[in-house]
């Protein structure tokens, strides 16, 4: 530790992997290397940061003595050295003001993010395309469905959600699919399980919804089509309350299911449900370790949404289905898709900037929204008081 002369002055910096959460009355920093946080309240300590962080001082600012003795600051950069989240540096050791990268990442908008990863240019904009959900039903046009997937560059993961059987021929699609090495998954009702061909056997993964009341006789009869095949298989059960939530276990325990998720599902009338078992309280967010990367990324992009499309039954197209249409198959490519997306939409980049996300310490350890609070009609779906 450095001994405090009566006349010295420091440098004080920060460590570069550690994030920096700052508002105007509070302050948090989180050690991605350890998990480790310091928080404080204090507004001498709130200031300190706040001049840190300032661009045109590089992460560096001086620390008189005379501050340095504020028993606020001294004890809040003592806690800082012994978890090795910054230093002060005695300015005689120096030939002049260190500098030090700033721990924190922003873009002022999203227009930047393009620039900087150069999205203009068709390659780079359909390389961000990672998943598309197809949504079918009896009015399906396959032909020309089959044409527009053909069009897609790389090895995208497909989702055919819905009720194959429906379709006039579900086969066509299925070979179409069969012939790219994408992950490919069949998403839909336990009522609407198929028996694929043996020549797709080896090639989709299931994932098989499940609603409360169930249909025991088309649940039993769904799990005897998945055990002959031997397909992966994940189950979703859509849960609207405890009760919802006790049946899964028994289900689970029953018939021995290893992979399976619970979705909880908004209904109106169930907020109680959603403030116990899906709102966040401040030990849920500190719960999950995060790297520097992982704050750079959640405030760029919604990692939810971001290279997600949803091709819908009559050929709409959405980033996602509760923000406006995209384009359409029949008349637009997947670039001008893509790109319109990039360009106009409100999916990929739906990030926490505004409020009171914005006016929280905790901004960007929480995940970005979902269509939770779309559905809820709430920014923040959290317990956390600042």
């Amino acid at each position: 530790m450095i001994s405090m002369k009566t006349t010295s002055d420091y440098w004080f910096t920060i460590e570069p992997y550690v994030f920096v959460g700052l508002t105007n009355k509070r302050v948090l920093l989180y050690n991605t290397l350890d998990g480790v946080i310091i928080e404080s309240d204090k507004g001498e300590v709130v200031e300190l940061l706040r001049e840190t962080l300032q661009v045109e001082n590089c992460g560096v600012v001086l620390l008189t003595n005379e501050r340095y003795k504020q028993k606020n600051v001294n004890g809040f950069i003592r806690e800082l050295r012994e978890k090795y989240m910054g230093d002060v540096i005695d300015v005689a050791l120096s030939k002049g003001k260190p500098v030090q990268l700033l721990p924190y990442f922003n873009f002022p908008d999203k227009h930047e993010i393009y620039k900087k990863h150069n999205f203009s240019s068709l390659k780079n904009v359909l390389e961000n395309l990672s998943e598309i959900s197809i949504h079918v039903d009896v009015t399906t046009d396959t032909t020309k469905l089959i044409l527009f997937l053909q069009s897609i560059p790389g090895s995208p993961t497909f989702n055919i959600i819905g009720n194959i059987r429906e379709l006039i021929n579900y086969s066509e699609i299925l070979s179409c699919f069969e012939q790219c090495p994408s992950p490919k998954n069949i998403l839909c009702s336990y009522k609407n399980v198929i028996a694929l061909q043996p020549v797709f056997g080896n090639n989709f993964n299931y994932r098989i919804s499940v609603d409360f009341p169930m249909d025991w006789q088309q649940w039993n009869l769904s799990r005897q089509i998945l055990v002959n095949q031997t397909l992966p298989v994940e189950y979703v059960f859509n849960v609207t309350s405890d009760e919802d939530c006790l049946q899964v276990e028994h289900l689970v325990e029953q018939f021995s299911i290893e992979n399976y998720r619970l979705n909880p599902v908004y209904t109106g009338n169930n907020i109680l449900f959603f403030e116990k078992n899906v709102f966040l309280t401040k030990e849920d967010i500190l719960s999950t370790p995060m790297t520097i990367k992982d704050f750079f990324t959640r405030q760029a992009m919604n990692i939810y949404d971001f290279g997600k499309i949803n091709i819908m039954q009559n050929g709409d197209v959405y980033a996602n289905l509760d923000h406006p249409v995209l384009g359409n198959i029949n008349t637009d490519s997947i670039y001008e898709i893509v790109h319109k997306e990039v360009e106009e939409g409100k999916s990929w980049f739906r990030i926490r900037n505004q409020a009171p996300c914005n006016d929280c310490v905790y901004q960007w350890l929480c995940p970005p929204p979902s269509n939770y609070e779309i559905e809820i009609g709430r920014p923040n779906l959290c317990h956390v008081k600042q």
